[in-house]
């Protein structure tokens, strides 16, 4: 490749890299998409140097100016955004920029309007593909700025006569590429991948470290949220034909167990739905409570009903409904949503607009209560309750004979809706094909008699409906089934096709319980490999959500302590593990037939014949290791036995402090001893001291000593 096509090719992929970072971010329509994309493609293909010959320089400048009244109106009537009408600037000063190709002279401004299209983008979109986007224009960006460079300075030194070439191509006469003739490509291309990584690497850094001192900003884009198919606020039976399915994602939530240690059936909570007029379900109440904060959260419960708390953290596509979403019962939610508000139902809404992602946390009592203490509790529902959830329009009476006939055998209300729950499980199918119409009086009946197959929603009507019936207050939920689990970053990912209805009955004592009388239905049928490439997906793109784009201040203070006390704790490992070497030395010479001295000495000759080799006698490589290991005849001297005791009273620090027991920077030795003096190692660790503080002012050490404080270490160690 020649160096003026490798230029070429670098400065067309820094253009095109900042356009498709811009027409990811969602912003632009079709026609501003498709028309700057043609243009650059095509540009590779112009002959640009006669395209700017067409026109004098003055024409082209007069295009440019030619834009600003159009950027104005752009601005007070189209866009009506001056960021977006910014991006329409730049990408039209970018496309002009291909097209005519006018080398060196416009190369800063096309640098500088791809980093502004960059920026801007960056504050339009959130997705994980800007991250490629990035990469790709930090790639062509170094490659850039180094071929410019190199041929500034080969143009100079050509007009400045201090190089000359001695061969030169012909079809490189008068180009300026005179002293490439034999430009290394390979050698260029390695280096233009180095200096990205080695810019991607310092930047990494700074990023994680640079002070958050304001919170981040961000321009939602101008688009509309998702509307999901599935899940709605108002429920109509036989109102469509089939439910369009899509994979679409809706949220991805974290929780703080694992898998294995939750409710099989644990569902995402949206709205519950107490009236029912014969073909659709919706609430009764519209009239919304706020709902108080405490410390950070917003209170739903006064009381939980057991120890099995479920922590979630929601990652919440933008999305029409203004429901918050937990696993029931929910007993608090984090302040991230804004204010919230709740109705008589227990549905709680964010007054938050759903145009971006959100993040928030739930606190829920997952509790499974005990079967037996659900049926053994009876009483009248209230009349609040018994007004909403015992309602029902003129049905079918032969749903009516069917549930009592299904109930027959139960005792309890609870008997009755399990009886309930697993007879539609079993008799009926599961069917997202509906071949009932629109126009049927009574959905319900038509599912329960006559087509006997249909989807959730049926299920769920047909289920209230009869334990209505029966005189259970009952009303119809509608949320979402947990979704897929990713292993890789432990979190589930709830799509558009996990939308789920189910019930929830009011029994005295204890409250709402929730039933599902779906059976299994089939959730995204994906091949293996498309789903571990999801699964891959899925993670990247959470990391990249909650740790990138939602890196605060607070995750950063969060980050630099682990950091530092993963360094202590590294910095605490070495010096216990340096002074056991130590212990471990000292008992090996301590022994004379130990297999530990033979290894010493073995060691020991191998560094003696070393400093022989490579210092040039036997003498000097002698004394080094007199300076290194203070032995005089053969016997411990006194600065050695002081020396270990020293370090021995230092590991009964460190292995203390794993403990969670600290000497406080004022404390003396004696003063921390006598601390401790109620644990069962208090009284190892006063003598310790003891000896510890002879060597400390100066008294003279014996054997004994030694061989003491090395027993009162073990004892230390051993005792709890």
């Amino acid at each position: 490749m020649s160096f003026a096509t490798f230029y070429r090719l670098s400065s067309s992929g820094l253009i095109a890299a900042a356009f498709l970072a811009v027409a990811i971010a969602g912003v632009l329509s079709p026609v501003l998409i498709l028309l700057p994309g043609c243009l650059i493609i095509a540009s590779w293909f112009l002959d640009t140097a006669r395209v700017r010959q067409l026109l004098p320089e003055w024409a082209w400048r007069s295009i440019i100016l030619s834009y600003l009244p159009i950027y104005f109106l752009d601005y007070r009537y189209l866009s009506k955004s001056l960021l977006l009408s910014t991006l329409h600037l730049l990408i039209f000063l970018l496309v002009l920029r291909l097209i005519t190709h006018d080398e060196d002279r416009a190369f800063l401004h096309e640098l500088l309007a791809c980093c502004g299209s960059l920026l801007i983008a960056a504050a339009l979109t959130t997705e994980l593909i800007f991250v490629i986007c990035l990469m790709l224009f930090v790639t062509f960006a170094a490659g850039s700025l180094l071929l410019f460079d190199m041929k500034r300075c080969g143009a100079d030194a050509l007009k400045s006569g201090a190089i000359q070439p001695v061969v030169v191509s012909e079809r490189l006469k008068g180009t300026g590429y005179e002293l490439y003739t034999g430009f290394p490509s390979g050698t260029a291309v390695a280096l233009t991948l180095v200096l990205a990584a080695a810019v991607i690497l310092l930047a990494v850094p700074f990023f994680f470290l640079f002070p958050r001192a304001f919170p981040g900003v961000s321009f939602p884009p101008s688009g509309h949220p998702v509307a999901l198919s599935g899940f709605s606020e108002t429920v109509a039976l036989g109102a469509i034909g089939r439910i369009k399915e899509s994979g679409e994602p809706v949220m991805k939530v974290r929780v703080d167990s694992a898998p294995a240690r939750l409710p099989p059936d644990l569902k995402w909570r949206g709205i519950a739905l107490d009236r029912f007029d014969g073909r659709s379900w919706s609430r009764s109440s519209k009239e919304r409570f706020r709902i108080p904060t405490q410390a950070g959260f917003f209170k739903l419960q006064e009381y939980t009903q057991g120890p099995e708390l479920l922590v979630q953290t929601f990652l919440l596509e933008p999305i029409v409904t203004d429901v918050v979403f937990g696993s029931h019962r929910m007993l608090a939610v984090s302040g991230d949503l804004g204010w919230l508000e709740r109705d008589a139902s227990e549905n709680v809404f964010s007054r938050t607009p759903r145009d971006a992602q959100v993040r928030y946390s739930v606190v829920s009592d997952i509790t499974r209560l005990d079967p037996l203490h659900i049926a053994g509790s009876h009483g009248p529902p209230p009349d609040d309750i018994r007004a909403c959830c015992l309602q029902l329009p003129a049905i079918d009476p032969r749903i009516g004979v069917l549930a009592n006939r299904v109930t027959e055998s139960a005792d309890t209300p609870y008997e009755k809706a399990l009886l309930l729950e697993a007879h539609l499980r079993s008799a009926y199918g599961y069917s997202l094909d509906l071949k009932g119409t629109p126009d049927h009086p009574d959905p319900v009946a038509m599912f329960l008699f006559d087509i006997r197959r249909g989807h959730c929603e049926y299920f769920a009507s047909a289920m209230a409906v009869m334990l209505r019936r029966l005189g259970i207050p009952s009303r119809l939920i509608n949320g979402f089934r947990s979704g897929e689990y990713n292993r890789l970053s432990g979190h589930w990912t709830v799509r558009q096709y996990n939308a789920h209805s189910w019930v929830e009955a009011w029994f005295a004592g204890v409250g709402w319980v929730a039933f599902d009388p779906t059976p299994g239905e089939p959730e995204g049928r994906r091949s293996f490999f498309l789903q571990a490439a999801a699964g891959v997906f899925d993670a990247l793109d959470l990391w990249w959500t909650d740790d990138v784009v939602n890196y605060d201040l607070r995750k950063q203070s969060s980050l630099l302590r682990t950091g530092f006390t993963t360094l202590r704790d590294y910095g605490n490992a070495a010096r216990a593990a340096t002074v056991q070497a130590g212990g471990s030395i000292r008992n090996g010479l301590a022994r004379p037939h130990s297999g530990s001295r033979a290894i010493c000495g073995i060691t020991l000759a191998c560094l003696l014949v070393l400093a022989f080799v490579f210092k040039g006698g036997l003498r000097r490589g002698l004394s080094r290791v007199r300076r290194a290991l203070p032995i005089s005849g053969g016997g411990r001297s006194e600065a050695r036995r002081r020396s270990a005791i020293a370090g021995i009273y230092e590991e009964a620090l460190i292995l203390l402090r794993r403990r969670g027991l600290e000497r406080g920077g004022s404390q003396t030795p004696r003063e921390f001893a006598r601390q401790q003096a109620g644990a069962p190692f208090g009284g190892d660790l006063l003598s310790l001291t003891d000896i510890y503080n002879r060597v400390r002012f100066g008294s003279r050490t014996e054997e004994e000593d030694l061989a003491r404080a090395r027993s009162l270490l073990r004892a230390i160690r051993y005792h709890p």
